[in-house]
C-alpha cells in the first residue's frame, strides 16, 4: 500500500529529474506556452496517504479553477509513493497566471500545503519575488519557510502532526459549510415543489395570510449559518454523549428562531425546521469519518441524540396543566408531534418519505413532481399538529384519509412506471383548493419534507 510506503533520498531525486523532463518536453513543444505543476509540500519519508491525497485532490480541483480561462494543451496527474504530482501545459501569460496561483497558496490554510511551480520559455521559474509577494511562511512559525528548512528549527514529527491538523482542519470547516448550505438548498426546493395542498409554495400562499414565498426565501437565506454551526457542533461531539451533543443545541436553536422572526418581520415560517434539520445538521457531523458522512445513518443517530430528553418532556407535559395547542393535543391523543419523530429517528423520513423521493427520482420524475408524490407520503404517515391545529380532528383525519388514498394510488403507479405528472399537478391543485378554503396547513409534514429533501441532496453527494 502506498500508504505505508516511506520513499528513499533516490525516488524523490528520480521523480523530481522525471518531473523536469517532462517540463521541458511540454515548454519544447508548446512554443511560447506556460507549464503549472502541482505536488505537495510534505515533511518527513511518508509523501503520500489518504489525508494528503485528499488535500491534494482539492488542490488540483481549485487549480483547474484557476487556470480554466487558458487554453488548455495538456493535463496529467499521478499519485506514486513519491507524492502526487499534476502537470499543465496551457497558453497564458506566466506572470499572471503565477499570481492567481499564489493567491491560492496563500487562501486559506491548507493552500500552504501546495507547491505550485510555474515555468515557461526555456525552463525559467516564475518566483514569487518577482510578483513583490513574500517567502512562504513556515507551517509552525511565522519565519520563512526556507529559513526554517536549512535551520531544521522544526522536527520531521512536529511538522507532519501540524499537517495532518491542517488537513483535518479544512475538510471539517468544508464538510460544515456543505452541509449548511444544502440544508439550505433543501428549504428553498420544500417551498418550491408546487402545487401543495393549504402550503406556500410557488403558486400562491395556500392557506396562509401572513406568508409567501418570499417570506419563505428571507427565512431560508438567513439560516443557512445555522445549520452550518449545527454541523460543526456535531464535529466537535464525536467523541462524546449524544445527549450532550443535543443539549448544545439548545441556545444557538433559539439565536436561530430569533433571527428567521427578524428576517420575516415576526412570522414563524420555519420554527419546526430550525428543529428537526438543525437536529439532523448535528446528526451528520457527529458521523463525519474525516471525508463523508451517511445521510440515512444520521436520521438514526438523531433518535441517540434526542430520545431521553425528549421522553422526559413528553412526560413533564403529561403531567402538568397545558400550556400550549400542542401540549393540549399531547395529552388527549398521546402524538407527541415532532418530538416523537426525532425521539425515533424520524420514521417518517425513513420509512414513508425517502423511499417514496427515491422511487419517483428512479422513474425519472422531476424534483418539483418526486416532491409532490413525497409530500402525499409524507401527508399519510405523520401525526401532523399543525394541521390539527388550523383544520381541528375531524379535518386533519380528513386529511390523512384522502392523502392515504393518493399516496397508494401513486405507489401503485410508481410501481408500474406510469405514474402521469399532469394528472398529479392537477389533482394538487384541486387539493389546495380545498385546503386554502378551509384554513388547513399540513406544515408538519413540509418540515418532513425539507428533511427528506435534505437527507436525499446529501445522499446524492455522499455517492458521488
Amino acid at each position: 500500500m502506498l500508504e505505508a510506503m516511506q520513499v528513499t533520498i533516490a525516488e524523490m531525486a528520480a521523480a523530481r529529474e522525471a518531473r523536469a523532463m517532462a517540463q521541458m518536453t511540454l515548454l519544447g513543444r508548446h512554443k511560447g506556452a506556460v507549464v503549472v505543476c502541482l505536488t505537495m509540500n510534505i515533511a518527513g519519508p511518508v509523501k503520500m496517504n489518504r489525508r494528503i491525497e485528499q488535500a491534494f485532490d482539492w488542490g488540483l480541483s481549485e487549480v483547474r479553477a484557476v487556470l480554466a480561462p487558458q487554453k488548455l494543451h495538456f493535463s496529467h496527474a499521478i499519485r506514486e509513493k513519491t507524492g502526487p504530482e499534476a502537470i499543465f501545459c496551457v497558453e497564458g501569460d506566466a506572470m499572471e497566471i503565477k499570481r492567481r496561483l499564489c493567491a491560492l497558496e496563500d487562501g486559506q490554510d491548507v493552500g500552504r500545503l501546495l507547491d505550485i511551480d510555474v515555468l515557461y520559455g526555456l525552463g525559467e521559474k516564475v518566483s514569487r519575488t518577482e510578483l513583490g509577494l513574500s517567502a512562504r511562511k513556515c507551517l509552525l512559525c511565522d519565519q520563512p519557510a526556507p529559513v526554517c528548512a536549512r535551520s531544521r528549527a522544526h522536527s520531521v514529527e512536529e511538522l507532519r502532526a501540524r499537517t495532518e491538523q491542517i488537513i483535518r482542519a479544512h475538510f471539517e470547516r468544508e464538510f460544515a459549510r456543505r452541509v449548511g448550505e444544502t440544508a439550505q438548498q433543501a428549504l428553498l426546493f420544500e417551498v418550491a415543489v408546487s402545487p401543495k395542498p393549504g402550503l406556500v409554495d410557488r403558486l400562491n400562499a395556500g392557506a396562509h395570510a401572513d406568508m409567501d414565498l418570499f417570506t419563505f426565501m428571507q427565512s431560508a437565506c438567513a439560516l443557512g449559518e445555522y445549520f452550518e454551526a449545527c454541523a460543526r457542533t456535531g464535529l466537535a461531539f464525536r467523541e462524546k454523549m449524544p445527549q450532550a451533543c443535543f443539549g448544545a443545541l439548545r441556545v444557538p436553536g433559539l439565536l436561530a428562531e430569533a433571527k428567521m422572526l427578524r428576517a420575516t418581520k415576526g412570522v414563524n415560517t420555519h420554527k419546526g425546521a430550525v428543529f428537526s434539520l438543525g437536529i439532523y445538521c448535528a446528526a451528520l457531523g457527529m458521523g463525519f469519518d474525516g471525508e463523508r458522512s451517511d445521510p440515512d445513518a444520521a436520521l438514526l443517530r438523531c433518535a441517540e441524540m434526542t430520545r431521553s430528553q425528549m421522553d422526559e418532556e413528553l412526560a413533564a407535559i403529561a403531567a402538568r396543566e397545558a400550556a400550549t395547542f400542542g401540549e393540549r393535543h399531547y395529552q388527549k391523543t398521546g402524538a407527541g408531534g415532532v418530538r416523537a419523530e426525532a425521539a425515533a429517528g424520524f420514521p417518517s423520513v425513513r420509512e414513508a418519505g425517502l423511499p417514496r423521493l427515491r422511487r419517483a427520482l428512479e422513474c425519472g420524475l422531476s424534483i418539483n413532481d418526486a416532491g409532490l408524490c413525497t409530500l402525499v407520503a409524507l401527508m399519510a404517515h405523520t401525526q401532523d399538529t399543525n394541521a390539527v391545529r388550523r383544520g381541528g380532528e375531524a379535518g386533519a383525519k380528513r386529511l390523512m384519509q384522502r392523502a392515504e388514498e393518493l399516496d397508494a394510488q401513486i405507489a401503485c403507479a410508481l410501481e408500474r412506471g406510469e405514474l402521469d405528472a399532469d394528472a398529479l399537478r392537477r389533482e394538487m391543485t384541486c387539493w389546495d383548493q380545498e385546503m386554502t378554503a378551509q384554513g388547513i396547513s399540513p406544515g408538519g409534514s413540509a418540515d418532513m419534507l425539507a428533511l427528506t429533501l435534505l437527507s436525499q441532496l446529501l445522499t446524492q453527494n455522499h455517492r458521488e
